[in-house]
C-alpha cells in the first residue's frame, strides 16, 4: 500500500533570494560599514521586499554576521581545507585571519561596530569565532590521526588558541592580522602546543 506524504502548506523557500540578500548585505557593508547598512537598502539592492529580508533575518546584526561568515575566503568547513600531510601545511592553507580581498573589506567594515556594539559582538563570537574553534579542532583531529600530535594534548584548549589570538588582535588591539603574524603564531605558539615542536621541527627550549 502506497503512503502519500502530505506537503506542508506555503511556498518553498527560494534559496536564490538568500544568496541575493547576503550578496547585497556584503556590498553595503563594504561600502557603508555596519552603521550605514540598513535593511531597507539591502532589500532594495537585492531586488526583494523588506518583509522577505526580515523573514529570513529578524535583525541586522544576524544578517551582518551571516553575510560575513558566508563570504568568499571565510570558509570554516574542514572539507574546504586540503589535507597537505602536515598540521603546519593545513594551518597555512586555512590562511587564518587572512581572508580574500572581499572578506577583508567586510571585516574592516565590521570590526569597529563589533567593538562598540555588545549585541553584535555576542553574535559575531557565536557565529564566527566559535566556527573557527570548531575548524581548528577538526584540523587537530586530522593531524592526530596522522600521528603528529603530542599524546597529552588538550584538543579543546589548543583549538581555541589561534581564534582567540586573532580576535584579540583585531577587536581589542585594533591591529591587522598579516602573513607575518599568522606565520609566527603557527610556528611559535600553535605547533609547540600541539606537536611539541616548532615550525622548523625543533623542540622548543624551556
Amino acid at each position: 500500500m502506497e503512503t502519500t506524504v502530505a506537503r506542508k502548506p506555503g511556498r518553498r523557500r527560494d534559496e536564490s533570494k538568500d544568496d541575493a540578500i547576503l550578496a547585497a548585505a556584503r556590498e553595503l557593508l563594504a561600502e557603508e560599514g555596519f552603521d550605514g547598512m540598513t535593511m531597507d537598502a539591502v532589500a532594495d539592492r537585492a531586488g526583494t521586499g523588506k518583509a522577505t529580508v526580515y523573514r529570513r533575518w529578524p535583525s541586522k546584526v544576524q544578517l551582518t554576521v551571516d553575510a560575513v561568515v558566508c563570504a568568499r575566503g571565510m570558509s570554516a568547513d574542514i572539507a574546504d581545507i586540503p589535507d597537505t600531510g602536515s598540521l603546519r601545511g593545513d594551518l597555512l592553507a586555512v590562511r587564518l585571519g587572512r581572508p580574500a580581498d572581499e572578506a577583508a573589506e567586510l571585516m574592516h567594515g565590521l570590526m569597529s561596530a563589533v567593538r562598540e556594539n555588545p549585541g553584535l559582538a555576542t553574535v559575531f563570537h557565536e557565529q564566527f569565532v566559535a566556527s573557527r574553534v570548531r575548524l581548528m579542532r577538526n584540523l587537530l583531529e586530522r593531524a592526530q590521526l596522522r600521528g603528529e600530535l603530542r599524546p597529552d594534548i588538550d584538543l579543546d584548549m589548543v583549538a581555541a588558541v589561534a581564534p582567540a589570538m586573532i580576535s584579540y588582535r583585531k577587536m581589542v588591539a585594533g591591529l591587522k592580522v598579516d602573513d607575518a603574524f599568522v606565520l609566527q603564531m603557527i610556528d611559535s605558539v600553535i605547533l609547540p602546543l600541539a606537536t611539541g615542536t616548532t615550525g622548523t621541527g625543533e623542540t622548543p627550549q624551556p
